[in-house]
């Protein structure tokens, strides 16, 4: 049965999801108090004061969401506290204190208290069921929307109907489909499996889902990607039945043994996606210590296809999923990824003020903060030559102490006789970015309000090197040298990426690369297309020795008469990037590419413009002309539903047609007018946004030779003001 939750227990949490869902969704009470609080007006509220009027400026999730609700009802801000009970009771990866704060703190802006000792406050209740990633943080804006949206389509039931559709599987499956959501939002699922504990697996994605059914060859995930959660459901539940009958016994988990190790096993080589492509994370229980650590392969992913399908706003939609709330994460990660935004001067500087005190550098090498930057780059044993570099090259003069060739601003240094080593009384002035460093550094993760991204991302162009992707020299000032300039190897954002997951093996990053075919793939990754394969790619101990996957020598990297850098691509890096197919340098995609990539095509998607203009329904007319450039180009060059997203009204379509979709055309037929007129062309199979004049060759040229000239035709754009409904409706007309 699916109520095994090791090592959670989830009794009585199912037990307060029960009460909950007869007080509150099927009645209108409360699980904090005997008012009425979660009535239809008051989700009216929420939908009008958070829904409708979304906060996308700087604060946390709490901050934000306390000014949105500030006009709000008093018993509103009372339901947004148990709303977000009833969203955090399923996720275990939130401490049961945290929960706990939120709630009290969130019913306090209604100007009453909360009682800490509520039962439906206890540990036990909060514990949660499984892990819900990341997402349910980085996401939690979308969930509660989405929540409130399905809390007003259950109120506007009646109570009788309420109670049939939450307690019956068939019912609640047809009611759940026309509850419109953004993404595949997790709350959906887990409401599911609080409704039907017994016939619903404790999943808050179908990652996860599919996954299993990989696993145990009930479908590849192709298959299952087309399926509704009504068909997983199935399938997983005849699947737990065979299990059940297989071991004999129904106290079956498919997060414990024996199950887990039937499709996550040890040293996966991760062929096959494991999260939904919203990114929102499934549940992932630690796995019992007597087993191998699962690993997750590297993503190695291409989005393809024409413009305007959202390739680019998917790549953005993906970076949730590596993105860390500071409060989210302990201290060693958290220095991690602070440090990896900051140089090495940077970080020298914020050590030094930080122990406030001349220091000698072989002291203050073993700082936190120079510790994670060692650890950030990849630095093996003793990093002081590195620091009393840096330490030199920013050094102010006054004190004569400091006498090398190259000397550069900010100057935030000073070294006494003793070679000690301090900041300038200015320094904060000198060097803003130490400064920031430093004020971050004091006020730790837990004030830290900026995510924690554990990414980076690049676009490609037709001039980007393998100097820039991976290593290279730059030039460097001299601004005590009389302006002469140096040359220093620097690491590019690909050789950046891959130190930030060496550094922090227990998290995955991400490179996104956009517009990747703009480039000579060849050139930018030079012999790293190898390194990136998944079974190619570095795995290390905790001293750093490579233990599986390849290393090269970086060429250039090495001192006078010493060996080059040893380099290999971390296996928790992955690689992401967006290809629009109709850019004509698509043909000069290497094929070494092709082959270490997955390639998923995005094409439009008609139903996100599911709306009429008028009376012109913009998906059947976006459709039509896809089609007609389909058969005359081919279907590389279709048009994306993104050049309709904002259309509504008369006035907008005209001019999408007449600044981007004409213009668009008239690049993909290379300037042949005719090929364009056929595509916007109507019922009789002439268009009114084109105009065409024949030009008479009798009248142009004298002579004979004018009688045997092909005839030919001036093409222009008509007047947009006389594109009307009609016109726009003609192109969707049959010949």
């Amino acid at each position: 049965m699916s109520r095994i939750a090791h090592p959670h227990n989830s009794t009585p949490i199912l037990a307060a999801a029960e009460q909950w869902v007869q007080r509150c969704l099927v009645s209108d009470g409360s699980v904090f108090t005997n008012e009425s609080i979660w009535t239809l007006a008051n989700l009216d509220a929420l939908d009008r004061f958070v829904v409708q009027q979304p906060d996308a400026g700087e604060g946390s999730f709490y901050e934000k969401l306390e000014l949105q609700v500030a006009g709000a009802p008093p018993e509103a801000r009372k339901l947004m506290s148990e709303l977000l009970w009833a969203l955090l009771l399923f996720p275990s990866n939130i401490t049961e204190d945290m929960k706990r704060e939120s709630f009290i703190r969130v019913w306090g802006w209604s100007g009453d208290s909360l009682n800490p000792g509520n039962p439906f406050l206890d540990d036990a209740v909060l514990d949660g069921i499984g892990s819900a990633g990341m997402g349910i943080n980085t996401n939690r804006w979308r969930e509660v929307n989405y929540f409130v949206a399905l809390g007003k389509a259950v109120k506007q039931l009646a109570e009788t109907a309420r109670h049939s559709v939450l307690s019956d599987y068939d019912r609640f499956m047809e009611w759940i489909a026309t509850v419109p959501t953004e993404g595949d939002r997790q709350f959906r699922h887990m409401l599911r499996y609080f409704l039907f504990p017994d016939r619903v697996e404790r999943m808050s994605s179908n990652g996860d889902r599919r996954r299993v059914l990989l696993g145990f060859g009930v479908a590849p995930i192709k298959v299952t990607r087309k399926w509704t959660d009504r068909q997983l459901d199935d399938a997983l539940l005849k699947l737990r039945v065979e299990q059940e009958d297989r071991f004999g016994t129904t106290d079956l988990d498919f997060y414990q043994h024996p199950l887990r190790e039937e499709w996550q096993k040890p040293n996966d080589t991760g062929t096959e996606e494991p999260e939904e492509d919203s990114g929102i994370a499934g549940v992932n229980e630690p796995t019992p210590t007597i087993y191998v650590k699962d690993r997750a392969g590297a993503k190695n992913l291409i989005l393809y296809g024409p413009p305007g399908t959202g390739k680019t706003y998917r790549l953005q939609q993906m970076q949730a999923d590596y993105t860390d709330q500071p409060a989210d994460i302990d201290r060693p990660a958290w220095e991690l990824q602070l440090v990896a935004a900051y140089g090495w001067r940077a970080v020298l500087a914020a050590a030094l003020a930080d122990i406030g005190k001349p220091t000698k550098v072989a002291d203050f090498e073993g700082h936190s903060l120079i510790r994670a930057k060692a650890a950030q780059r990849n630095r093996k044993g003793s990093v002081r030559p590195t620091m009393w570099g840096y330490l030199q090259e920013h050094a102010s003069r006054e004190k004569g102490t400091v006498n090398v060739a190259t000397h550069r601003p900010p100057y935030s240094f000073e070294k006494d006789v003793d070679s000690y080593w301090s900041l300038v009384s200015d320094w904060q002035d000198q060097d803003g970015e130490a400064f920031e460093l430093h004020a971050r550094w004091v006020a730790g993760p837990a004030k830290n309000a900026d995510p924690v991204k554990r990414y980076r991302v690049v676009t490609f162009h037709p001039s980007y090197s393998y100097e820039d992707f991976v290593i290279g020299l730059r030039p460097v000032g001299g601004a005590d040298t009389g302006g002469a300039v140096g040359f220093r190897m620097v690491d590019g954002v690909f050789k950046q990426a891959c130190a930030d997951a060496l550094a922090n093996p227990g998290r995955r990053h991400a490179l996104f690369i956009d517009e990747i075919n703009r480039a000579d793939i060849a050139k930018v990754f030079g012999e790293l297309i190898t390194l990136i394969e998944p079974d190619k790619r570095a795995r290390y101990d905790a001293a750093g020795n490579i233990t599986a996957g390849m290393e090269v020598q970086l060429p250039g990297t090495g001192a006078e008469e010493g060996e080059d850098e040893r380099f290999g691509v971390p296996e928790n890096l992955d690689i992401i990037g967006t290809m629009n197919t109709a850019d004509r340098s698509i043909a000069l995609l290497d094929i070494a590419l092709r082959r270490r990539f997955e390639f998923r095509e995005i094409g439009p998607d008609y139903s996100v413009i599911a709306r009429k203009v008028e009376e012109v329904e913009l998906s059947l007319l976006l459709k039509v002309i896809n089609d007609r450039i389909e058969f005359l180009a081919d279907r590389d060059r279709l048009i994306g539903h993104a050049y309709f997203s904002a259309v509504r009204s008369i006035v907008d379509l005209r001019a999408v047609f007449q600044g981007r979709i004409i213009p668009l055309l008239q690049e993909y037929f290379f300037d042949d007018w005719s090929r364009v007129e056929m595509v916007l062309s109507n019922g009789t199979g002439r268009s009114v946004f084109i105009a065409r004049e024949s030009l008479d060759a009798a009248k142009l040229f004298s002579g004979a030779e004018a009688a045997s000239l092909a005839q030919r035709y001036r093409y222009r754009v008509t007047e947009p003001s006389g594109w009307g409904s009609l016109e726009f409706l003609g192109i969707c007309q049959q010949p």
